[in-house]
């Protein structure tokens, strides 16, 4: 068996025909080259098989793993971590964006300190056709091409305290969790923190990462974040359970209170002082006490048990969000390697 990479990205997918070939091309495109790419193929049903066959005949960088059966989509991300031998890690989706420079620019940043347990870039929400999200500062969101909105504080994407109360706090408030989860890990930092065993794991993975260690914000657009009608944020809370866990079994209070027991756990295994401790279980009692997650624990619904309140696009009262016009907060030009961009003067609706 040849050495370990330094790096190893791992992307579990399960009939991601649609974007999984741009996402190949943006990987294997890096400017930092020495890594292995694990593909996880969670027994697809459309093309993924022979995109897959043809990406692993052509690099050699590639391993292709084909489940016999859907595992679900938390056991298939384990799965890739499991098969991956890099000291550091980077999870990806089938149907996000890279910039050229992603790897290198966290590796770089991850070289640079060696406390940091994590290094992640500034990201953008694109839709299916490339194209950047648009700010509307009357509703606080971002909109897609169609104006629905959807909240995005890119809370994370600056640089955190170095205390690992407050980084915990951070995450527990952010909406843009996506940055950091699709960041790159040291390897040590993700055994210690263990599989991902819930649905909406990301951020209990981003936070218990960041009782650990510092993280490594670089300040460059390298990320775009998709969402498009197949995205988990469009699903139900039961059809987000079934995708994670491939079984059919409908949400109760009991799932609340086990991911309220895995964020405790997390506090307590941490290397943290007495005070520390307190200060991080108060984060989370407060988290998970606001009136609206407790009313998503006990009663099912278009959700995810301590995620979206509401269906992406929608209000809170189940009503379409109207069409409207919108300006950037950020220069489209620094995102110019998504390639599609949308023209200067145009506006949303």
């Amino acid at each position: 068996m040849s050495a370990a990479p330094p790096v190893s990205i791992g992307l579990p997918v399960y009939n991601g025909e649609r974007f999984l070939a741009q996402t190949l091309a943006d990987l294997l495109g890096q400017t930092y080259g020495d890594f292995e790419l694990v593909v996880c193929d969670n027994a697809s049903t459309d093309a993924t098989p022979e995109i897959l066959a043809e990406a692993a005949a052509t690099d050699p960088r590639v391993v292709v793993v084909r489940n016999d059966a859907n595992l679900g989509a938390l056991p298939n991300t384990n799965l890739a971590f499991a098969r991956s031998r890099g000291p550091r890690y980077v999870l990806a989706s089938h149907d996000d964006r890279h910039a050229p420079d992603f790897l290198a620019r966290l590796v770089g940043a991850l070289d640079a300190d060696p406390e940091a347990v994590l290094a992640y870039g500034a990201s953008t929400l694109i839709g299916d056709d490339d194209r950047p999200f648009r700010f509307v500062p009357e509703r606080d969101a971002y909109v897609d091409a169609d104006g629905r909105p959807y909240g995005y504080d890119r809370r994370l994407q600056k640089t955190l305290s170095e205390d690992p109360v407050e980084r915990f706090r951070s995450v527990l408030r952010a909406t843009d969790t996506n940055a950091a989860i699709y960041g790159l890990f040291r390897r040590e930092a993700l055994e210690r923190i263990g599989p991902h065993q819930i649905h909406g794991s990301d951020r209990l993975v981003v936070a218990h990462a960041a009782l650990l260690g510092r993280f490594a914000f670089v300040d460059a657009p390298l990320f775009g974040y998709r969402i498009h009608a197949e995205s988990t944020l469009h699903l139900t809370r039961e059809e987000w359970i079934e995708r994670d866990t491939g079984n059919d079994t409908s949400p109760s209070w009991a799932d609340g209170a086990h991911v309220l027991r895995r964020y405790l756990t997390a506090v307590r295994n941490a290397s943290l002082t007495f005070g520390q401790r307190l200060r991080a279980e108060r984060a989370v009692l407060g988290y998970a006490a606001r009136l609206d997650v407790m009313r998503r624990m006990m009663i099912p619904g278009p959700d995810n048990m301590w995620g979206w309140g509401c269906t992406p696009g929608e209000d809170e009262s189940g009503e379409r969000a109207p069409r409207m016009n919108a300006r950037q907060d950020f220069d489209l030009a620094e995102w110019a390697w998504l390639q599609k961009m949308p023209d200067k003067d145009s506006g949303v609706g």
